[in-house]
């Protein structure tokens, strides 16, 4: 039972967050880019590092407010969990299967995660953070190096996931994904992903061990 790992997305995978950050984006993609279109959902899965480099370049001046603004917002947040991820979480950790949390949330963020939510830190012993890697999803980097702290190959590695970024950057590193219909449609994940799930409440250690063998 323990020769793969479970890699965890944070925000619409463990936690019901992403609409927060959806409308966030959503007002800074109004005021800064008014014609991209859907800039919330382009730049979702990214790290705020990896937004600002890649959008911002010309406003670096105000990189300063927009990381305030985020932060203010977090530290307001609650962290409510997607339906059954903590009885998943609990299956995997009674199994003795590794598991490592993989997000492109800073050390900041994730301090206000763990006063929030303190169980966390147990239920994800290993973590992968924006800064730990240097290019951030979509590519491979963070997927591999979660798959490194789990000592499991990441042919047998799988990839619990909600952004198209993510998803991307769990198929370029050669792992299962499976994709939660949390942040993105159904639609846009078909053909994507391994399977796609609403939530955990019909997904089980029995389901990814299906997926895994296929």
């Amino acid at each position: 039972m323990r020769d793969f790992a479970t890699l965890f997305d944070l925000d619409g995978v463990v936690f019901d967050t992403e609409s927060n950050y959806t409308r966030f984006w959503a007002e800074k993609g109004e005021k800064y880019f008014p014609e991209i279109k859907n800039f919330s959902q382009i730049i979702k899965g990214r790290s705020l590092s990896n937004i600002l480099e890649s959008y911002f370049d010309d406003y670096k001046s105000d990189w300063a407010e927009i990381e305030k603004d985020l932060y203010e917002m977090e530290e307001g947040m609650t962290f409510p969990y997607i339906a059954g991820v903590e009885n998943l979480l609990k299956q995997i950790h009674e199994a003795d299967i590794p598991i490592c949390l993989v997000t492109s949330s800073d050390a900041v963020k994730m301090q206000t995660v763990l006063k929030s939510r303190p169980e966390i830190e147990e239920y994800f012993p290993l973590r992968v953070i924006g800064s730990d890697i240097k290019n951030a999803k979509p590519a491979p980097d963070c997927y591999l190096l979660g798959a490194k702290k789990c000592n499991m190959p990441a042919n047998r590695c799988i990839v619990l996931e909600d952004s198209l970024a993510g998803i991307q950057a769990g198929r370029s590193a050669g792992m299962k994904v499976v994709g939660l219909s949390t942040t993105v449609g159904v639609e846009e994940l078909e053909g994507r992903v391994d399977k796609i799930i609403p939530d955990f409440r019909s997904f089980s250690l029995d389901d990814i061990l299906e997926i895994l063998e296929k």
